[in-house]
């Protein structure tokens, strides 16, 4: 993959995530307009520990728009992307651009509030709740990469890295038990053993994180390690928003998110400016 050749799929994602956010300010102000929004949870809390919080109090308003956040989030990074590192051969930014793009892709969960598909959860919701789990997989895998391949692979390698992520991401999804009979309150069908999920999940964030603390440390780049710190806060807020059904997560998780974001690609900019 040359650098000219990565430009343009980073162009083609940012119009996919360009056409995400008008599907979600759309599917929002639809959900809206029909009154359509449950005023219960229509399933189990996240984490049902802040059903006491008076600040954490339920908000189905809020749980569609912290979904309608993701792809304004992966639209801004990858503006920043396109334009800072057009001319920048840099492996980590590829694939931290592709795990960006792979935020969007989160928007499709607004379809189940706006068909009321939390009644009955079928055949669309579990589809849509496949999608969801290959978005969050691939998102954090690709973030891994980002660390564990720096400086290590040519430009070359990264397409066929990338669909192999997909790919991986894809197989995982689709062995992921799904409770077709239990729904969350941020409109997500529930995946069975989700202990065990959310442990990989938090494994591979970690993972991530000090993948780049350890790149950093050893070469004595402290870009590198700004920037470990900016994918910590990154996956704090992305976590809080995807456990978003309340106003405070709403806010601190997508101020946590772009900030972090804005802290890795700042030092990453920053270091590669100098190169």
């Amino acid at each position: 993959m040359t650098i000219a050749t990565r430009n343009r799929f980073i162009r083609l994602a940012t119009l996919c995530a360009i056409a995400f956010l008008l599907m979600s300010a759309i599917s929002v102000v639809l959900t809206v307009m029909h009154r359509s929004l449950p005023a219960t949870p229509p399933g189990n809390r996240p984490i049902p520990l802040l059903d006491g919080w008076i600040l954490t109090r339920y908000s189905p308003l809020a749980s569609i728009c912290a979904i309608a956040v993701f792809p304004a989030l992966a639209l801004a990074g990858l503006g920043y992307i396109m334009f800072a590192f057009e001319k920048t051969q840099t492996v980590e930014i590829t694939f931290f651009a592709a795990a960006v793009f792979a935020l969007s892709i989160e928007s499709v969960r607004l379809f189940i509030p706006l068909y009321e598909l939390w009644i009955n959860a079928g055949f669309f919701a579990v589809t849509i709740s496949r999608v969801v789990f290959f978005c969050r997989i691939f998102a954090l895998l690709a973030l891994l990469a980002s660390g564990l391949f720096a400086n290590t692979q040519t430009i070359q390698q990264i397409g066929p890295s990338i669909f192999l992520l997909a790919f991986f991401s894809f197989s995982l999804a689709n062995s992921i038990p799904i409770n077709s009979a239990g729904m969350e309150s941020n409109f997500l069908v529930s995946a069975g053993y989700s202990a065990v999920l959310d442990l990989f999940f938090m494994l591979i964030g970690l993972l991530s994180t000090l993948s780049y603390l350890i790149l950093g440390l050893t070469r004595g780049v402290k870009e590198y390690r700004a920037g470990a710190l900016g994918i910590l806060v990154l996956l704090v807020g992305y976590t809080l928003l995807l456990s978003c059904d309340s106003w405070v997560f709403l806010v601190a998780g997508t101020l946590l998110c772009a900030n972090g974001a804005w802290l890795y690609l700042d030092r990453m900019h920053r270091y590669y400016l100098w190169q």
